[in-house]
């Protein structure tokens, strides 16, 4: 657990938050499933949850994370929340990969994503992408890769 700013907590959750972040969902809502081998990240104002996100590794020996359902209450937006909680759950996962509406991009681009193409992804995460563009072919690809982003400032530094 790590605390950003006086205010917020920002957490991995536990088991035993499952029922609050289900709740919280709910009452966004918002349908967001577990799935694979995921973790959420939560961020608690005096233990009430106003964000949540969810990053799901589908197999095991494949480095790549799917973020998806990040969700901050309304009433905490405009708090550069999103963006902290971006932060903190893809410390724990370097490379992740989002599927995001284009209303959505500013948000990702602004936080080190870069906009990728299906060639790009897993077997697997590919796979899924095609599966979602069916009902939503608006969607778009991002994905965040801190070695790459490390790389590329060092690179420069060189320079």
């Amino acid at each position: 657990m790590i605390t950003l700013s006086p205010e917020f907590e920002f957490c991995r959750a536990h088991k035993s938050d499952k029922k609050a972040i289900k709740r919280f969902y709910r009452r966004h809502s918002y349908s967001a499933s577990f799935m694979g081998l995921d973790s959420c990240y939560l961020v608690k104002e005096q233990q009430e949850i106003i964000a949540c996100v969810l990053q799901s590794q589908l197999l095991v020996e494949n480095n790549q994370s799917l973020l998806h359902a990040l969700v901050v209450d309304p009433a905490y937006r405009r708090q550069s929340i999103a963006t902290s909680l971006l932060d903190y759950c893809c410390a724990f996962h370097p490379l992740t990969v989002c599927f995001a509406v284009p209303q959505l991009a500013p948000l990702y681009l602004s936080n080190n994503f870069q906009l990728a193409e299906p060639e790009q992804l897993s077997p697997l995460l590919a796979k899924r992408y095609l599966q979602y563009i069916k009902t939503k072919p608006e969607l778009a690809i991002f994905i965040r890769d801190i070695k790459k982003n490390q790389q590329s400032r060092q690179n420069k530094l060189n320079k």
